[in-house]
């Protein structure tokens, strides 16, 4: 994370050209600001679990949302309009995983552990890395997910665009060069339509995880072939995928659609790897509808 004494990109932009439009990355952003942050420890580790301050309670109708790779929780608070209707947990996955798992291993464990005060049955929602842990833990404890969306799915690194990939990782640059490449990245993955606040929260808190971290979640990704598997999947499903998503091709979420048994596949044209972020009121009217269609 940035240090306060650390230069701007306006200090740092050569003279005569305009800096990223991008706000500062040590505040949190107006719009991701409303979140209460709770930290839970589970199996010895910290999870930071974000809720709306006002949002539903009801424990039956809980949503718990995973997000990207690098990301926070924090960055689903675009679906704030849903917080009335569903409970709405926001999950972080820990900063550090043990050298006795993987990173998919270890988030798998601690979301089923008893410490996670998760209920019984609950709906799963995963963006991108966090679709590969949705999957993972459908396929895994299949009794407990009730509803399964995925949001720009990654089931196999067959699907995934390397070079995108590879492009994520510039996220870790060091500074300065981070100020040239992390808006950058950000605006590829989140596409022209991403507000400079929703870009500002994905530089932050990717630049939260170590290098080792950041580079154990890429070796899940490309380990990851969960596409022969897809068809024991027997819970109700959405798909939603950005038409311009540059890391994942829509090819890759029809194929997805395709192998598991009844799965809903919705396409947000203009939008790109983070809809939810860049796109909420679309994104929000087709997961409310789905959710409101499967409630068991």
């Amino acid at each position: 994370m940035l240090d306060a004494n650390a230069a701007t990109p306006a200090a740092m932009a050569p003279r005569g050209r305009t800096p990223p439009l991008v706000p500062e990355v040590e505040d949190i952003q107006r719009g991701y600001d409303q979140l209460v942050c709770e930290e839970r420890g589970i199996r010895g580790t910290q999870v930071r679990l974000f809720t709306f301050p006002h949002g539903s309670t009801d424990a039956s109708r809980t949503v718990v949302c995973l997000p990207g790779l690098g990301a926070s929780g924090r960055s689903f608070a675009p679906m704030e309009p849903l917080a009335d209707a569903y409970r709405l947990l926001l999950w972080t996955p820990p900063l550090k995983t043990p050298a006795t798992h993987t990173p998919l291993q270890w988030n798998l464990s601690v979301l089923n552990h008893p410490e996670s005060r998760l209920p019984e049955r609950f709906a799963l929602l995963g963006s991108s890395y966090g679709s590969l842990l949705s999957i993972a833990y459908a396929l895994e404890h299949p009794t407990r997910v009730k509803a399964l969306v995925l949001v720009s799915p990654v089931a196999s690194v067959r699907r995934v665009r390397r070079l995108a990939l590879t492009l994520s990782t510039l996220v870790r640059a060091p500074r300065p060069l981070a100020y040239v490449f992390a808006p950058t990245v950000a605006r590829v993955l989140g596409g022209p339509s991403l507000p400079p606040e929703g870009r500002a929260e994905i530089v932050r808190e990717a630049r939260r995880l170590s290098s080792l971290e950041l580079l154990r979640r890429l070796r899940d990704i490309l380990a990851a072939d969960f596409l022969h598997r897809l068809g024991e999947l027997r819970v109700p499903t959405l798909i939603i995928e950005g038409g311009r998503d540059l890391l994942v091709p829509p090819a890759a979420a029809r194929d997805v659609a395709a192998r598991v048994q009844g799965a809903e596949l919705e396409f947000l044209p203009t939008a790109s790897h983070l809809p939810y972020m860049s796109h909420p009121e679309a994104f929000n009217a087709r997961v409310s509808d789905f959710l409101a269609r499967h409630p068991d």
